[in-house]
């Protein structure tokens, strides 16, 4: 299978620029078995989204529920995510195995520290990976409170792969995966994983995400690890 982990879609992120039919529709085209919506979950986009904590949550899933009534129609699997800005920090970290009850619940995740988040996705048998760890202005977080890295393959973007590429060796315990960050149409493809064995739903591939070293798709351009 092969899994974009890392999409944005307009309905959710106002930076992207593509509608979540299109980016299903291109992701089905470019043989992708499955996708993750991963739109921005920050206080100020948030903020915008509407007057009460349940119409924000409401409007932040637009893009997701739309993705994922286009996936039955692409025949493309599309799962859940988030790409979360923690305040006042500039970095963004992305969560796998969450499903909407739990942002329901925590609407407040934007204003809890990186290891409260972090256990917080553990209890509920969610993972919590650093998108782009390298991209100015961000800066590698504690990773005693992180499952994973990410090694973002969006082209011209000030990724610094190959810092990350080191900075990983001194935290073997740190799980690894490749996202496209897209946001346009000219991105889909470029990022994402492969796996060898089936999943059916968000939940099987956080805990294949949690036992393996998945296959990472990259770009030459984009080089992950020195040779």
């Amino acid at each position: 299978m092969r899994i974009e982990m890392h999409v944005h879609t307009s309905e959710g992120s106002p930076c992207a620029r593509a509608d979540a039919e299109h980016i299903v529709k291109a992701y089905s085209e470019a043989g992708y078995d499955g996708i993750v919506i991963t739109n921005h979950f920050d206080s100020v986009l948030l903020k915008d989204f509407g007057k009460t904590e349940t119409e924000r949550i409401e409007r932040y899933l637009l893009g997701y529920r739309k993705a994922k009534a286009a996936g039955f129609h692409y025949g493309i699997q599309v799962m859940p995510g988030v790409e979360i800005r923690l305040e006042p920090g500039q970095e963004d970290f992305l969560i796998y195995g969450i499903d909407e009850d739990f942002l329901f619940c925590h609407p407040d995740l934007c204003f809890m520290n990186q290891q409260a988040v972090f256990e917080l996705c553990h209890s509920y048998g969610a993972v919590f990976y650093q998108a782009h760890p390298f991209r100015k202005p961000c800066r590698p977080q504690n990773p005693e409170f992180l499952d994973g890295v990410e090694f973002n393959q969006r082209p011209y973007s000030g990724n610094h792969n190959e810092k990350l590429s080191q900075w990983v060796k001194d935290y073997p315990k740190l799980k690894f995966i490749s996202g496209s960050d897209c946001h346009d149409l000219d991105q889909v493809g470029s990022g994402g994983i492969e796996i060898e064995q089936p999943v059916n739903d968000v939940k099987e591939l956080m805990e294949l995400l949690k036992t393996t070293q998945v296959k990472l798709i990259e770009q030459p351009e984009n080089t992950l690890f020195e040779k």
